[in-house]
């Protein structure tokens, strides 16, 4: 590896530690419709795999942390990644604690344990610190601490379901792309909530106009995202996605706004949680020693159902995309105009098999250009970049959002608009 690549990736590793150092020192300035690393209501993982026959190969594993001293209630939510939901479970925090969420053993049937001050009075599972409130969430008498391992009947459902399978999840239908490998793949959501219940984010309830619903506006979670291939030596990590919630903003709390669960509320607005991009843009390397590899989330724009196992993927799939440009480092384009790019909601995808250039930056607009035109702007999307060179460095970064999803659709053009 040339002395380039390793300066190069240094370079890359520093910049991220002293972006977290300013974090730290300053307090965190939360900017509704601008995706930024600060306490939020709704984390985003936006891609997860985990290898389901080889314990050294792919896996992810997540860290959630409350910030306030306040206890905290999460519902942890598994989609697959054609966006159906498949499990869901509830988290318990005390005041600043942080939780790990383990994807390889989650997927072996062992659910994360936490206990409220009511199943856990002498704080052998959930501990409370100094500064940190411990109450009782008496809705959670009878799910918390979990039961583990999960029923094997359970168990399989989800792994098949998160491997395109017949799925008794989706009662023998299928719910996610099949590619044969034996590597679950989804994205998953966690929401502050007020009970323990078992509510998805689509259900009636979860979400009300003004509040009151299951979940809450309570901007307090950070969270990691870990990925790791013991079997190639690779690993990498960044911060999730932070979703602010505020119920008195413009964008999150009127009819028509785009939030980011809107097409689970009729787009009214209900959920309060910001929209992410429209629009955005990524540094990627393509050379010898050092490429890019894009982890891409994407709202399919309404909901989605399971499908007959082998038949045609379900409307709105696959999605399409408005524009997909990469500029090599001469200030050059190329409009990629191929088959949809990111057909699914959740997908990792190599630069160099769309842009073979050295190097440069890949601008992305991924409307949809199929499906109900009337709501095709709502079609918001998640990229972050993975720079490897080799097995030996590795860096991971969110990409900057140029144009929030809440602007309309033909308004986020990149060089069709020249």
């Amino acid at each position: 590896m040339s002395t380039m690549i390793q300066s190069l990736l240094k370079g890359l590793l520093g910049t991220c530690l002293i972006a977290g150092a300013a974090l730290v020192s300053s307090p965190a300035r939360a900017v509704i419709g601008t995706v930024d690393v600060v306490p939020a209501a709704t984390i985003l993982v936006p891609y997860f795999e985990v290898d389901l026959n080889n314990n050294n190969g792919r896996q992810t594993s997540v860290q959630v942390t409350n910030t306030s001293a306040s206890a905290m209630l999460l519902n942890v939510t598994l989609w697959t990644d054609l966006g159906i939901p498949t499990f869901r479970f509830n988290i318990y925090q005390t005041g600043y604690a942080t939780t790990p969420i383990d994807l390889r053993m989650l997927f072996k049937g062992v659910v994360p344990i936490t206990a409220t001050d009511g199943q856990d009075p002498v704080d052998l599972i959930s501990p409370q610190g100094p500064f940190s409130q411990d109450i009782n969430f008496a809705s959670c008498n009878s799910t918390l601490p979990y039961a583990t391992p999960l029923p094997a009947a359970t168990l399989t459902a989800l792994r098949n379901a998160h491997t395109g399978q017949s799925s008794t999840t989706f009662g023998g239908s299928c719910g996610g792309v099949a590619y044969g490998d034996g590597i679950a793949r989804g994205y998953i959501t966690i929401d502050t909530v007020s009970a323990c219940q078992s509510q998805l984010p689509g259900d009636v309830g979860y979400f009300l106009a003004g509040g009151g619903g299951t979940a809450t506006n309570q901007n307090a979670l950070t969270a990691q995202v870990t990925y790791m291939d013991r079997s190639q030596n690779q690993s990498s990590a960044e911060p999730a996605v932070h979703i602010e919630a505020n119920g008195v903003d413009p964008l999150t709390n009127g009819a028509g706004d785009n939030t980011f669960y809107g097409r689970f509320v009729a787009f009214t607005g209900a959920d309060n949680r910001e929209p992410l991009f429209g629009m955005s843009q990524a540094r990627y390397f393509n050379t010898s020693g050092l490429s890019t590899e894009m982890v891409v989330w994407r709202d399919p724009g309404a909901a989605v159902s399971p499908f007959a196992c082998g038949a045609s993927l379900p409307g709105p799939y696959p999605l399409g995309q408005r524009e997909f440009v990469g500029f090599d480092e001469q200030e050059d384009f190329t409009i990629f105009s191929g088959s949809p790019a990111f057909p699914y909601a959740a997908q990792t995808k190599s630069v160099s098999s769309f842009f073979p250039s050295a190097g440069g930056h890949l601008f992305l607009n991924l409307v949809s250009s199929v499906g109900d035109p009337t709501i095709s702007f709502r079609q918001q999307h998640y990229l972050s970049v993975r720079h490897r060179s080799g097995n030996s460095y590795s860096g991971q970064t969110a990409a900057s959002q140029l144009v929030n999803a809440s602007q309309p659709s033909n308004d986020n053009y990149i060089i069709a608009s020249f």
